[in-house]
């Protein structure tokens, strides 16, 4: 009882707090036949589960952005709609323990100090302040109120994984990388919701994610592991190489390609990142290649939409002058410009670009008919943003890209873990070409990790050239 006493409190309520389940268990497993049939215990198990999760997020707040990364490839899969998600109960219960931690541990309130002092901070934080201010001139408030919400929630994901120390980053990062390896194979063991793309199409995408979104999730998934956190472990990043390229394949998508043979081209031209990626981009390209051989001559069905093959799609990016490859995607921007040249200076308002591209876009109009409701997007982050909060909000988008990629580049030069959060940037650019993704979650995770790793290295010094800090 005297080293009982000697604990501190919050370990003592998790003693008697295990004690006391232990006995609320113990009472309802022999009843848990009569609740839900031959499920019950399954049931419970999964419920016990859940509380154990909660709990030890409270007491341990880093256990939270782990989570949430390895979370990531299946936030279809747990979202149960469009307020019910797992994710956002996870994050609700780590910016919960966050706020704890912040009013305990002064070491964490002097970084989460140091943070708001980053200028990347200062700019995400101006941008949804600005989306939160257009909820005041949107004609659809409601609507306005759901998508500053969305910005709100990404913001504080931002800033959860910007305070995480460097090793802390590595596992959650790791987590991202091995779930995304681990979605591939259970998009065939999942069920497959109605109305989704791979139930419709065929087009790959596990419980009914986006085939282009998740492809370039994949993309990212694969550049951080093969340039980031496993440029030590060739073995292991080879042997997921051919994982993702199959996920990405499957897909059909045309951005998730683009996305995974430029990105690396692009790096090259970044200053003193050639030495770094250059010796690495042609055995990618060749065990690509190669991967992308066996699955076109093994399992030619693969990525088949509607009796369109993958190969066939994609050789489709050799006709750029055809719509078939934009799929209708002209029409979408073209009533994006019209709404910009109609609220050039303010926008409509955050989310409410669908409601006034009705009439401007047959596509938008189609999509809206065949879901019964008013849907759809500008496919098109700076479309989007300058659209939906005019010339003022995409000024303040540009400038947290132009933020981030000035706080990235130095710390990619010197880092594995920095070059590959780099490249995985760079494929979000790719996403934003033809996808919303200015809400994204893996885009804040991103700049979370930037960061982390500036506030990392600017304790230390700056990073030196060729270190390695992969994945250990």
């Amino acid at each position: 009882m005297s080293a009982l006493a000697g604990r501190s409190v919050r370990y003592r309520l998790v003693y008697g707090g295990s004690l006391l389940l232990a006995v609320v268990v113990g009472a309802i497993v022999a009843y848990s036949d009569r609740f839900g049939g031959d499920n019950g215990p399954y049931m419970l198990l999964g419920v016990l589960v859940v509380i154990a999760v909660a709990v030890a997020i409270v007491l341990q707040w880093r256990l939270g952005p782990l989570l949430l990364g390895a979370s990531l490839p299946f936030e279809a899969t747990v979202t149960l709609g469009p307020l019910a998600s797992g994710i956002k109960a996870l994050a609700i219960l780590t910016f919960f323990s966050l706020a704890l931690a912040l009013l305990t541990d002064r070491k964490l309130f002097k970084r989460f100090v140091r943070l708001w002092q980053q200028p990347l901070t200062l700019a995400v934080l101006a941008f949804m302040l600005w989306v939160s201010a257009s909820v005041l001139w949107a004609s659809y408030k409601g609507v306005a109120l759901g998508a500053t919400a969305t910005f709100v929630g990404v913001f504080g994901l931002m800033v959860v994984f910007g305070l995480l120390e460097r090793r802390y980053l590595v596992l959650a990062l790791a987590a991202f990388v091995f779930s995304a390896a681990l979605s591939v194979p259970a998009g065939y063991i999942l069920p497959v919701p109605e109305g989704s793309d791979m139930a419709v199409s065929g087009r790959f995408g596990p419980g009914g994610a986006g085939p282009n979104s998740y492809a370039c999730l994949l993309a990212i998934a694969f550049f951080v592991a093969y340039f980031g956190l496993l440029r030590r472990h060739r073995m292991i990043a080879y042997l997921l190489a051919p994982v993702f390229f199959y996920g990405i394949f499957a897909t059909a998508s045309r951005t998730g390609l683009v996305a995974l043979v430029v990105t690396p081209m692009l790096a090259l031209f970044a200053p003193r990142l050639a030495n770094r990626v250059g010796w690495r981009i042609l055995p990618m390209y060749a065990l690509g290649a190669a991967a992308l051989a066996v699955i076109i001559l093994v399992v030619p069905w693969v990525g088949t939409t509607r009796g369109e093959s993958a190969a066939q799609r994609y050789m489709t990016l050799t006709q750029p002058e055809s719509a078939q490859t934009w799929s209708g995607r002209w029409s979408i921007w073209q009533g994006a410009l019209d709404v910009i040249s109609s609220h050039p200076i303010l926008g409509v308002g955050a989310g409410n670009f669908a409601e006034f591209a009705m009439q401007d876009s047959a596509k938008v109009a189609a999509h809206s008919a065949a879901k019964g409701q008013v849907a759809g997007v500008a496919h098109n982050m700076f479309l989007g943003v300058a659209s939906q909060l005019g010339i003022v909000g995409l000024i303040l988008f540009l400038g947290m890209l132009f933020f981030v990629f000035k706080t990235v580049v130095p710390i990619a030069q010197g880092t594995d873990v920095g070059t590959g959060v780099f490249l995985g940037l760079i494929v979000c650019m790719f996403a934003g070409m033809t996808l919303t993704w200015e809400k994204y979650e893996i885009v804040y995770v991103l700049f979370g990790s930037v960061l982390a790793l500036q506030l990392h290295y600017s304790a230390r010094g700056a990073p030196s050239p060729g270190k390695h800090e992969g994945f250990y």
